[in-house]
Formats: structure tokens, sequence, C-alpha cells
């Protein structure tokens, strides 16, 4: 076709897609950046993301508000304007099917973290992000009744009790993170409940913040409001070089968009363990939360131990002895 001036004019069959161009290769980019860090977004990750993005930037879309995604059209359309892209099954196939902590995971994954931490060989190999600005985080959770350590008894006794707090505890979540080079950002606990009180984390250490699920575990939510907590204490948009962040396979971490997100527009690279291997990858499981475990259920045999004190005490103290 030709305009009325004279020139080709070229028309594109079927309705406008919702996001530009520029915007369109923008989220290309961000799916490759998030296979190559072992965060693989499936078709739906990826239509939630691009309905939060239009929702955020107040683009006019067509998409669900009941389930908060784009529509598999959508999808379709978008694989075909970028034929660079396809619905892939991970690499290598083997080693996910593969259960349990094994060499080539654990290859995998140090090669990635070679390539984020380090500049090329042929650049020199120089270090590209400092101790400083390397952070894992995880969470682990504290029953109520805490687990009683070992007593002496006689040989042979068939039932050896020990006193607890109670018989059936609920557990209490710490998020914790810690840097390479020891720095920590104050944690977050998360209690069984909804509502929370300022004194939860009285005697906590300065800065942390608390939250409340039913279950007291973490969940998509309160992971991204660790995550504002994350930003706001490290400030990672303030240094020129970008602060990696090591995080496990938990949905609340790898299939949070909002997290995502926030991640990349704060000059932070997030880096996913392998399944099954954090007990000997994570460096918080090895170093703290092990060593942690044993000295909370210490404190806490020992508190009980000093402030029990018999019934008939009690009954003594409140006047119905005389």
């Amino acid at each position: 076709m030709t305009s009325r001036t004279g020139y080709p004019v070229t028309k594109k069959l079927g309705r406008p897609s919702i996001l530009s161009y520029e915007q369109e290769e923008e989220l290309t980019q961000l799916i490759k950046d998030m296979v190559n860090r072992m965060f693989g977004l499936n078709h739906a990750d990826i239509r939630r993301l691009v309905y939060r993005y239009c929702e955020q930037n107040n683009i006019r879309h067509n998409f669900s508000k009941k389930t908060k995604s784009a529509g598999r059209d959508w999808f379709e359309g978008f694989l075909r304007r970028h034929p660079d892209l396809a619905n892939r099954t991970p690499e290598p196939t083997s080693v996910h099917r593969a259960i349990g902590f094994n060499a080539a995971k654990a290859k995998i994954f140090y090669d990635k973290l070679r390539d984020i931490l380090f500049d090329k060989e042929e650049n020199g190999g120089t270090r590209l992000i400092p101790e400083t600005q390397v952070y894992n985080v995880d969470e682990s959770g504290y029953t109520v009744c805490h687990k009683p350590s070992k007593v002496v008894a006689v040989k042979g006794q068939r039932r050896v009790g020990a006193m607890t707090s109670a018989e059936k505890g609920r557990t209490v979540t710490a998020i914790c993170c810690v840097s390479a080079a020891g720095h920590y950002v104050p944690p977050m606990l998360i209690y069984p409940r909804k509502r929370i009180k300022a004194e939860m984390v009285d005697r906590a250490p300065t800065g942390s913040i608390c939250a409340g699920s039913m279950s007291g575990w973490v969940n998509e939510e309160l992971f991204e409001k660790w995550f504002n907590h994350f930003v706001d204490t490290v400030q990672p948009k303030a240094r020129p070089q970008p602060t990696l962040l090591i995080l496990d396979g938990h949905v609340s971490h790898t299939k949070n968009m909002a997290v995502i997100v926030k991640a990349r527009d704060n000059n932070v690279i997030l880096l996913s363990l392998p399944s099954h291997c954090t007990h000997r990858l994570q460096p918080l499981d090895v170093s703290v939360f092990k060593s942690l475990n044993t000295f909370y259920n210490a404190a806490v045999q020992k508190w009980i131990m000093q402030h029990h004190r018999p019934c008939s005490d009690r009954v003594a103290d409140s006047g119905a002895v005389r």
C-alpha cells in the first residue's frame, strides 16, 4: 500500500500488542537473565509478570483481573514476535530429575556463580562483585515446644522423660541474611498469628521486623516484605557494582514476580541454589542454623529448669494453702 504522499505504508494485521517493542525487549532480556541464574520462568509465571507490569505502569490492557495474568493468546503471540524464545525442558534434564546432592548439580551452580562474580579469563578474570555485596538468605522454623537434649539415665530404663514447654508447639520462622564478609541484615520473625504487636521484637537485634501468618511459615507476600527490608538495609542502588543474593528454590522465592522485578530495579542479582542441595551448599544451613538450633534448645531447656516450680509451691503462693 502507498500513502497519499506516495510513500509505502506497512500495516500489521490483527490487534495491536499491549506492550511496546522496547517493553517487550526488556521483558525478553529479563527472561533470559532469569534462566541463566537458574530461575526458569514458565508460561504462567510470565503471564502473571506481564499483568503486574501493566498494572504498576498504568498500561491499558484486556487481561483477566480474576486470574491476574495475561491470556494464552497474548503469550503465543509474544513467542511468535520473539522466535529466539521457546518452551523448553530445563537443561540438563537428567540432572534435574536426580534426587539429592551430586557433583553435576553443584558444578552447574558454581559455574553460574563464577560467571556472576568474576570477569571472563580473557579479560583478566577480575572480581566483579566484592565479598561485602554477596549475601545469602534462608529461613528456619523454631517450635515453641523445644526438643530436649539427651540426659543420663539408668541403663535399660524403657521410658525417660524430660520437661518441655508443651506437648505440641507452634512454629515461629526467622528469615536471616548474612554477607560473605560477615555483615548481617536484621532478621524478620514470622509468628503464627494475624495480629502483630510491636513488643514481639523486644530484645531482638536492632532493626528487626516481624510479621504474621496463620501457619507461621513464609509466603510470597511476606518474602516480598522481607526483600523490601533487605533493600532498605543494604541500599544496593547506592553501589556501582550489583549485589548478589543467593537463596534456595522455595516457591516464595523463585516464583515471586514482585521480588524478581524489584531485584532488577534495585541492582540486585538473584541466584538460586539447585534443588535438594541446600544441606550442603546453603551457607546459612551449614554454618549458622545448625549450631543456632542446638543453642536454642539448650537455652529453652535452661530457662524451663530455672523458672519451673512444683504445683504445691504455686498453690501456696496463691494463698490457697496456709
